[in-house]
């Protein structure tokens, strides 16, 4: 799916955002009412982990693709079920690479599933992310090149690629989006929370929705109509709910979505 159809199919809508334990395909699907995207994961690529599941799958290329495509169609085919064939949500997934060849194999993997779009996690952490520059980290300066690098390398794919970021990492994003832009990566993701516990950062949305005209989701404290309602007014196309719905399938109905 081209990501103009994307676009169209999620502004000003909803979408649940991926939650480590939770956003399997069963889970997504079961909250699919409402909802205009789900984002499966986060999907860690470890190649050394002794134990494997759905949230730390094989790597091996081919099991790689077998293990996301049973995920995708699993939630398709029950948001099918629940909402209609025509209401499934677009399919994403979190994913959070350790290496620049986990990063290939694993976007040329999720195209190869049926994805809808991808999702670098750059947010997250996992281990020691400060030394090989992953997860969070990559925004510090002195990971900054490489995450070009691999946004680059996503671009390249040819898919639909988002990227997602965390309030607290840096104090600005506006140097990364514009380099993100300048890329050709379509869409960025910013968590807004703050400081304070249930606090939304709306000025950090502002300033990164004035510094970019890319396609902006935002995610973060949002347990009701109104959080989604300041999360959109801040500058945001499309706006995730997270733990919320963990208790609460029908919270996208709820909140407009």
């Amino acid at each position: 799916m081209p990501f103009t159809e994307i676009a169209e199919a999620l502004r000003g809508r909803l979408f649940l955002s991926s939650m480590m334990s939770w956003c399997d395909g069963p889970f997504c699907a079961s909250r699919a009412e409402g909802c205009a995207m789900v984002q499966l994961g986060a999907f860690v690529i470890l190649p050394d982990r002794a134990e494997r599941d759905w949230r730390y799958p094989d790597p091996d290329h081919e099991t790689l693709v077998a293990a996301m495509k049973g995920q995708f169609d699993t939630c398709r085919r029950q948001s099918a079920r629940r909402v209609g064939a025509e209401n499934v949500p677009v399919i994403c997934a979190n994913v959070f690479p350790c290496t620049e060849a986990d990063l290939a194999n694993s976007a040329s993997a999720f195209f190869e599933a049926g994805g809808d779009i991808y999702e670098l996690n750059a947010h997250g952490g996992i281990g020691n992310d400060r030394q090989r520059g992953t997860g969070r980290m990559l925004f510090i300066p002195e990971h900054t090149p490489k995450l070009m690098r691999w946004a680059r390398a996503l671009v390249d794919a040819g898919g639909p690629i988002i990227i997602k970021g965390r309030g607290g990492v840096i104090g600005d994003f506006s140097d990364h989006v514009r380099q993100f832009e300048q890329l050709g990566v379509h869409a960025f993701h910013i968590n807004v929370r703050g400081e304070g516990a249930g606090a939304q950062d709306l000025a950090l949305l502002e300033t990164i929705r004035r510094a970019t005209g890319m396609f902006l989701l935002a995610s973060g404290y949002v347990t009701d109509a109104a959080g989604a309602k300041r999360l959109f007014d801040a500058g945001a196309d499309c706006v995730g709910i997270a733990e919320a719905a963990v208790d609460d399938p029908g919270i996208f109905v709820k909140c407009g979505g």
